[in-house]
């Protein structure tokens, strides 16, 4: 029985609960936090083991694809899981795997906005928030579709990777303002959230990273053709193991996403995952095969 319930929508509440009980069963497992989100919200992390070779993976830049965020948390149960036991999974036996790797998880980047997207305009929410909101959607209140941050702000468009260019594109798309996506806010780490996750990156120092995003299943390895060859043989690997296409970016979609800026400040391996494949939200019926071709990528990643 898993501690994480695929079932049901994945709020920052049900993700907390889960946290909780994961540190209840696995004391070997490091719980901190990157930062805060604009309306206070902890982006929780988790460290598992504590080797030198680092990977980082986050979830849920955007607000709808929070099924990223049940992903994440389900791996990390699973190798908690299997270092419990002793056990292994094929070549990967994740006691000598502890010693050697130190693997951060950060499954929810926008945690405003995943509550925002299932939950619609709670509450608890300011008067004002909530008239802002309602203004920067549309005048509606179906933020089924929010992608954005609290601020209207697209957390995936909001590092500094060809973000000059990447307003270019917004304009011409007609887009110069707070809305549900792709504003990319006032300058590169405008926002709490991508700011704290731009940090750790700079003070953790991975050796691979990953953005966890859907829908599409494909995987996108290159920024400005800067991708290094272990990059792009990392890449063209995991799309053989999970069926999922190797591809490359246009349009806007090109710049001052997280992968974009990673590649480009530090010349390492990072790639976007767009799992599953459908329309966002994705229904939780595709959950167990998100999860069981992301798993073995993510077991490829860590014996790399």
């Amino acid at each position: 029985m898993f501690i994480v319930n695929s079932e049901k929508p994945y709020t920052y509440e049900a993700m907390q609960a889960d946290l909780k009980l994961l540190a209840g069963e696995y004391g070997f497992l490091h719980f901190f936090s990157l930062g805060t989100s604009v309306a206070g919200r902890s982006l929780s992390a988790v460290r598992w083991g504590d080797g030198s070779k680092r990977i980082f993976l986050n979830g849920a830049h955007h607000a709808m694809e929070w099924i990223t965020s049940m992903l994440l948390m389900r791996m990390l149960e699973e190798f908690s899981h299997q270092y419990a036991e002793d056990t292994a999974i094929g070549t990967i036996h994740f006691r000598s795997l502890f010693r050697e790797l130190s693997l951060v998880f950060c499954p929810m980047v926008n945690p405003d906005g995943v509550n925002l997207e299932i939950n619609g305009l709670t509450d608890d929410l300011p008067p004002l928030t909530r008239t802002r909101l309602k203004a920067y959607n549309g005048d509606s209140t179906d933020f089924t579709k929010w992608q954005a941050n609290l601020n209207g702000v697209d957390l995936n468009h909001n590092y500094d990777a060809g973000f000059e260019k990447g307003l270019f594109m917004q304009h011409r798309l007609g887009i110069y303002g707070p809305g549900p996506t792709r504003f990319s806010g006032a300058s590169p780490e405008s926002e709490p959230e991508s700011k704290a996750v731009a940090d750790f990156t700079r003070s953790f120092r991975p050796h691979v990273a990953v953005a966890y995003h859907t829908q599409g299943e494909q995987i996108y390895y290159d920024f400005e053709s800067k991708s290094t060859e272990r990059g792009k043989k990392m890449a063209a690997a995991m799309a053989e193991i999970s069926g999922y296409a190797l591809d490359t970016t246009d349009g806007m979609a090109s710049y001052s996403g997280y992968k974009d800026w990673v590649i480009n400040d530090f010349y390492i391996p990072a790639f976007t995952i767009e799992a599953g494949f459908g329309e966002n939200p994705l229904p939780l019926s595709q959950f167990d095969k998100i999860y069981h071709d992301n798993l073995k990528m993510l077991l490829y990643l860590v014996g790399f």
